[in-house]
């Protein structure tokens, strides 16, 4: 047989070792989470918070949170993620409100082990199942046909009344890079059948930090820890939470529906009416308890999780995030996206958060956050640019989508028989053609709003509102004159405003 020399074997070992993740040397930090069910309102202030509206006089709102004989409203059964003080599961670990139904926020830095004590109260068989951490077979959690047995299987589903111990690492091939925040926004579910399990609940936050400077690290040693580089952190899933997808909704018509008998559950309107365009799992402004300190260091740790409908634009009215080296207002989420976002808050009042999805933003998707005036907190620097002026009017106008008449890439006319464009030209008794009325900003000299501004590069803008230019240091000045037969105002995304000047209505206590 043939025989490796003991020289080439020690090289071949320390190439193996090489390939490995590097040996955990942190802390081993130990979780002790139960499985439950619950019953979860959607809105337990009972309202539209953003509108301030009683769901009896909020049509959409009410389409989505008031049970009938073939609606089940604002209640759910649900199952989550709880964290206990010890392995007798007798004492609930204290979560904040805003969390919602995310499990509780795991923590763990470079070199460590995360040790999750997993026991399952709830009626059928669940995981744990972690990203952005190291993990082996025997501590995947996931289940599907890979080749595994015994020991190696266990982790794949907890049954009832089971319990199971996990085991995961980040070694230095899972730590944020060095153009990375200290901290990265991670997640961990349940991945028996992951659509279900997560509709279901059964999600939480995980969150990675690089090891810290000084001797005590990025996370002190409390228990839960806590960052020492930041004041805040929050966490927010946005999703439109399916429950038509839960384990529970048969029995959930069964509870909040007052005539059971005559739920269709492949009506579409039903369907719709289980779709829950939730922030943390609450909707409409419901979501309690985010507040901060102004000019404080605030991390947002965000992520989506859902299908095709679950694309979000996250906005924070009123302060800048900075996401990846950029400053931005809004945060793109997508299914299975994780973000991390700093926030330095300037302005002092409560805020909106919400997705610009237009359907999201109306069926839902919405929170406020309030900045306080807490003490010590440094002046706004006084700007020493210019002061740029604007004179935007709002005006009704009829426009024409298609001023041609023919199509620029065939040469058609746009309203020939049977051609891709008639059904959007043709005008008829039930189509209302190529033509509509429209509402535009428009700019004028001054304040007298008698001679437009006409920039010849500004010709391509079309239906656009005149484009607003400043540099550093300057201010805005708009005058706005409100021509239209409606109420409008104008909103901006990417400079700073006070309360006064944000242009969005919504119930924040002003």
């Amino acid at each position: 047989m043939w025989a490796m020399e003991p020289g080439h074997l020690f090289w071949a070992l320390l190439f193996i070792q090489s390939l490995w993740p590097q040996l955990t040397d942190g802390t081993t930090r130990v979780y002790y989470l139960g499985i439950q069910d619950v019953q979860w309102n959607y809105a337990p202030k009972g309202r539209n918070v953003i509108t301030d509206q009683t769901l009896d006089n909020d049509i959409v709102a009410s389409r989505f949170l008031k049970s009938d004989k073939n609606r089940i409203g604002n209640s759910y059964k649900k199952t989550i993620y709880k964290a206990y003080t010890d392995g007798s599961y007798k004492v609930e670990a204290p979560q904040p409100a805003w969390l919602g139904f995310l499990g509780p926020v795991l923590w763990a830095e470079v070199g460590d082990v995360i040790n999750i004590h997993l026991k399952n109260f709830a009626s059928r068989s669940y995981t744990i199942h972690p990203h952005g951490v190291f993990y082996k077979k025997d501590s995947e959690g996931s289940l599907y046909p890979d080749r595994t047995s015994g020991r190696l299987k266990a982790d794949d589903s907890v049954p009832p009344g089971g319990s199971y111990i996990y085991n995961w690492t980040i070694p230095e091939s899972h730590a944020p890079t060095d153009t990375d925040p200290a901290c990265l926004t991670w997640i961990y579910h349940s991945h028996v059948d992951a659509p279900r399990d997560i509709a279901t609940g059964l999600i939480g936050p995980l969150v990675t930090c690089k090891r810290g400077t000084d001797p005590s690290g990025t996370l002190d040693g409390n228990n839960p820890p806590q960052r020492q580089d930041v004041n805040s952190d929050f966490f927010l899933l946005f999703s439109v939470v399916d429950e038509n997808l839960s384990w529970h909704i048969d029995e959930n018509i069964n509870t909040y529906c007052s005539n059971p008998s005559t739920v269709n559950k492949e009506d579409e309107a039903f369907q719709e009416s289980n779709r829950m365009h939730a922030i943390n799992g609450f909707v409409f402004g419901n979501l309690p308890d985010l507040s901060m300190c102004a000019h404080n260091h605030v991390a947002w740790h965000l992520f989506g999780m859902g299908n095709e409908v679950d694309v979000h634009t996250a906005f924070f009215h009123g302060q800048m995030l900075t996401i990846r080296g950029h400053h931005t207002d809004v945060a793109n989420l997508f299914p299975a996206t994780f973000v991390t976002a700093e926030m330095v808050p300037q302005e002092p009042g409560t805020w909106l958060i919400s997705c610009q999805v237009n359907s999201h933003l109306r069926d839902g998707m919405q929170a406020l956050y309030r900045v306080e005036s807490c003490s010590n907190v440094p002046p706004m620097s006084l700007l020493t640019g210019n002061v740029r002026k604007y004179f935007i009017e709002a005006h009704e106008i009829k426009w024409n989508y298609g001023t041609m008449g023919h199509d620029g890439s065939s040469g058609n006319n746009l309203k020939e028989p049977d051609s891709g464009s008639e059904k959007f030209f043709q005008r008829s008794a039930g189509r209302i053609g190529g033509t509509y009325w429209k509402v535009r900003y428009e700019a004028f000299q001054d304040e007298t709003f008698q001679e437009r501004v006409q920039l010849e590069e500004d010709k391509h803008l079309g239906i656009l509102g005149p484009v607003i230019r400043a540099e550093v240091g300057d201010t805005i000045l708009v005058i706005f004159y409100n021509r239209a037969s409606q109420p409008f105002s104008i909103q901006p995304h990417g400079v700073f405003y006070k309360k006064d000047y944000e242009g969005t209505v919504y119930n924040d206590g002003e």
